[in-house]
């Protein structure tokens, strides 16, 4: 009788042992596939959202109101969000008027009855503002987020304008509640070319005739508080006030969010830093961004990154307008994804003979 060929223990092993390694390759290929993916797909998200609120943005300024019926008055308030009483977070607001399209004053009309003897006026108020996520000392790590803001109204709405003194209280918030646009924001900066301007090699930020402004008042009221913060001065080259409402040639909006989700991979401060340190220390080198260039913010504070050497981070303190200050171990590192989008103004060829 002939003996059937089989498997030594041996071979049985080894093929076991080898089964083993070629699961585990492709189980690890498989998670970081997954893992790729996910990031891909949140990144997508992420501009997906960005690219929303900067469309929206740029056509409310595509259609600003000229001549003497326009207006314009973009500046930066301070918030309270540490339960200090004393406010150091600072956040953007612009207040415009714009055209309305026919579309939108048929669903106005649609939406409120009363307002059908108005669509005739077609000029809205526009304000967007950026309000704080959080204020209070339970959740210290949410205090950098905000949310995004945008409300309209009818010029002929007999409710408060946008425009009155009134209508933000002393903590600048508004009394009618805007509708919110989007949350988890970092940065919401506004940079304005005026009449001199010289923005296609760049913006650079300054005191130059050739510098971008960071604050507008088209009527030259000084309603943007420069006391409060350098960057409410008017723009060096701010043409004298007319017959006409004064509009920047371009806008220029840089977005920076950060979900609750990236919060969870974001590294910390190792050891206390002074106001005049130059380099911070945090637990993961690796989770700050290495790009030179590249901002973060910790607490109320915003630093662009020179370098970084292992869990040391060469730092420029105090950008974007914000102060250096002490910051205690612990604070989260915040980064978000940028998206910068200029946003040509029509009407600055017929204002300014340009």
């Amino acid at each position: 009788m002939k003996r059937r060929g089989g498997f030594t223990l041996v071979e049985l092993l080894v093929a076991a042992g080898l089964l083993v390694v070629v699961s585990l390759l492709v189980f690890g290929f498989l998670r970081r596939f997954t893992s790729l993916w996910q990031k891909s797909e949140e990144r997508r998200e992420l501009v997906e959202e960005a690219s929303g609120i900067t469309e929206l943005f740029a056509e409310d300024i595509g259609a600003l109101v000229n001549g003497p019926r326009g207006d314009l008055v973009a500046e930066w308030v301070f918030f309270d969000t540490d339960g200090d009483d004393q406010p150091e977070t600072m956040w953007p607001r612009v207040r415009f008027l714009r055209f309305a399209t026919e579309a939108e004053l048929v669903r106005r009309e649609a939406r409120t009855p009363d307002a059908k003897k108005h669509t005739g006026e077609g000029v809205l108020e526009v304000c967007w503002l950026v309000a704080p996520a959080y204020a209070g000392k339970a959740e210290p790590d949410r205090r950098a987020e905000g949310i995004v803001m945008r409300g309209e109204r009818l010029q002929v709405d007999e409710s408060l304008s946008f425009f009155e003194p009134g209508f933000f209280d002393s903590s600048n918030k508004p009394r009618q509640t805007p509708n919110e646009v989007s949350g988890g924001v970092l940065w919401f900066g506004l940079e304005f070319a005026t009449q001199t301007s010289l923005v296609f090699d760049g913006w650079k930020l300054g005191d130059e005739l050739a510098d971008a402004a960071t604050s507008w008042d088209a009527w030259n009221r000084g309603r943007p508080n420069a006391d409060r913060h350098f960057w409410n001065e008017p723009g060096k080259g701010m043409p004298k006030t007319g017959e006409r409402a004064l509009l920047p040639r371009r806008v220029r909006l840089s977005l920076e969010i950060e979900r609750a989700e990236d919060r969870k991979r974001r590294t910390r401060l190792s050891s206390p830093m002074a106001a005049a340190d130059a380099v911070i220390e945090v637990e993961d080198g690796s989770r700050v961004p290495e790009l030179r260039g590249s901002f973060v913010r910790i607490d109320a504070e915003w630093m662009e990154v020179s370098s970084v050497d292992g869990r040391s981070v060469n730092v420029r303190r105090g950008s974007r307008g914000s102060n250096p200050v002490g910051h205690e171990v612990g604070a989260m590192v915040h980064f978000g994804r940028a998206l910068t989008r200029e946003i040509p103004v029509r009407t600055h060829q017929e204002d300014w003979n340009l």
